[in-house]
């Protein structure tokens, strides 16, 4: 019997997956990117020896991370080499006042008890809540995939609805547990991870500030970027063909099904399944005959916000950041009323700061920083005009980083290069310039995401941020996971199949 093909489109974490766990299990696969490197949001920015992740800066749940490389049958530290970054994060506050959050309980007491007095039981007890939730979570929500509503609420499903927080809102959580509004700020920012507001994420994210303060965050030496490297490096180990500079322009329907991809010089390359890892909105506008599928109740959605970015090179260490810095304005509550729901740039943006080479020396050269500041923004919007609101944003971000200390930064820039909500859009065919897809609110996790399968169009999957479970590296990982699966219960095992390899998503969590 011959090997089936596989095409994947995009090389994403998420295609990368894919791609790596099909070729292990004998699949036949090409990967067409549109861009010459692998990494899509998860990829590099380099210039005059200084280096930048694109967009995740931050690496939570490094057991995701080794269970997929484990289930192809390598070490992740034969590929990566992890650092935990200790501090977590400097935070700065809009009154001057700071806090370190750190994994070190006697340390994080000190911090604690500075700015509320009695604060570090209440946060021992928040912290046991969001390792309740995030057992819960990956174990019987994350790692699975809903066919339906009916799948989702099954009587034994409902009572774990109820202990993740599933039905509350994140920020009434963290209010209820801290009473001092900066301690509000640090327990609940963590959702702009997932582009969403923690006034509208559901409490099951406090797994987020759980995975952080317990787990720990961590940096994969190289930056972020090193993780899709990483990922092409076992791809091309286990025989997967890169198409790089290949976008695909169709994916190709006939007699109700996938059967490959249309190229830009009109050829087209035959597959048995395709495994779609483009933005999902973006796909069903532009990759699928609207005739033969359609989603216009995407349109309707709500997209997660959008990031304003800067990636700097400076002439000098800036001792005065840590690698992850927080930096937050007046009005906490009211900047995300901005960005979700009047779609304006706050007056007083609360942004990111993140320093690697004080961790990785690689990514600046001797005696110099590779500043990547993100500033969180509404994604497109028909007022919105990104040539007039982003140097109104630059300037507000030096001058707020001036007030603190550094007033020559500015002068200091070697390099630089901005990316707006419209960069986004155009540069990785991103829906509106959201960063993380469709937002996971109430009503847009579990059964009510989109699905890693098509229902009209047989043997064509997906992977990504806009799929079921969610955005996040390590969730899009999941994503992959459950996509292959799916192919493997709907099509016969290949000739050469690794039969027993166990995927990511039927093994339960261990932190």
């Amino acid at each position: 019997m011959s090997r089936r093909t596989a095409i994947v489109v995009g090389a994403g974490v998420g295609g990368l997956t894919a791609a790596m766990k099909l070729a292990h299990e004998g699949w036949r696969v090409e990967l067409h990117e549109k861009l010459d490197v692998p990494g899509g949001r998860c990829g590099r920015i380099e210039g005059d020896g200084f280096r930048f992740d694109l967009g995740p800066t931050i690496m939570l749940m490094p057991f995701v991370f080794e269970r997929t490389f484990a289930s192809v049958g390598r070490k992740l530290s034969d590929y990566l080499q992890l650092v935990r970054c200790d501090p977590n994060y400097q935070v700065t506050f809009r009154d001057g006042a700071t806090l370190t959050l750190t994994t070190e309980l006697t340390k994080m007491r000190e911090e604690l008890e500075r700015l509320e007095p009695g604060s570090f039981e209440r946060y021992l007890r928040f912290l046991a809540k969001g390792r309740e939730r995030h057992d819960v979570s990956l174990e019987h929500f994350v790692g699975k995939h809903f066919d339906s509503v009916a799948e989702f609420l099954t009587p034994s499903n409902l009572p774990r609805i109820f202990t993740v927080g599933a039905h509350r809102k994140l920020f009434g959580q963290v209010a209820q547990a801290f009473k001092d509004p900066r301690l509000q700020q640090v327990m609940s920012f963590q959702t702009m991870y997932l582009g969403v507001s923690p006034f509208e994420a559901p409490a099951v994210f406090s797994l987020l500030p759980y995975t952080e303060l317990a787990v720990g965050v961590w940096y994969p030496m190289g930056g972020m970027g090193a993780i899709p490297r990483a990922l092409e490096k076992v791809c091309r180990e286990e025989g997967v063909t890169f198409h790089y500079n290949s976008e695909v322009k169709q994916i190709v329907v006939e007699n109700g099904r996938a059967v490959g991809v249309a190229l830009p010089d009109g050829r087209v390359s035959k597959a048995d399944v395709v495994v779609c890892n483009a933005d999902y909105p973006w796909a069903y506008k532009h990759l699928i005959d609207p005739k033969v599928s359609a989603k216009p109740e995407l349109e309707k959605k709500r997209y997660t916000s959008s990031g304003y970015m800067l990636y700097l090179g400076v002439k000098r260490r800036y001792d005065e950041l840590k690698h992850h810095n927080m930096f937050f304005g007046a009005d906490f509550k009211g900047s995300f009323g901005d960005i979700f729901e009047r779609l304006q740039v706050p007056e007083d943006p609360s942004f990111y700061v993140n320093a690697p080479a004080h961790t990785d020396p690689s990514m600046a050269p001797p005696g110099k920083d590779a500043l990547y500041v993100l500033v969180p923004v509404p994604h497109q919007a028909p007022h919105l005009d990104w040539k007039i609101e982003g140097p109104k944003v630059r300037a507000k971000v030096f001058q707020r980083l001036a007030e603190l200390g550094m007033p020559d930064l500015e002068r200091d820039v070697e390099f630089e290069r901005v990316i707006t909500p419209d960069d986004w859009a155009s540069s990785l065919n991103l829906e509106r310039g959201s960063n993380f897809g469709l937002a996971q609110n109430m009503f847009q996790i579990g059964p009510f995401r989109p699905k890693v399968w098509d229902e009209k169009i047989q043997d064509l999957y997906f992977c990504g941020a806009s799929c079921q479970p969610g955005t996040g590296v390590p969730t899009v990982m999941i994503s992959a996971d459950l996509a292959v699966q799916k192919i493997n219960e709907r099509s016969p095992a290949p000739h050469g199949a690794r039969v027993g390899v166990k995927g990511l998503a039927a093994e339960g969590p261990t932190p």
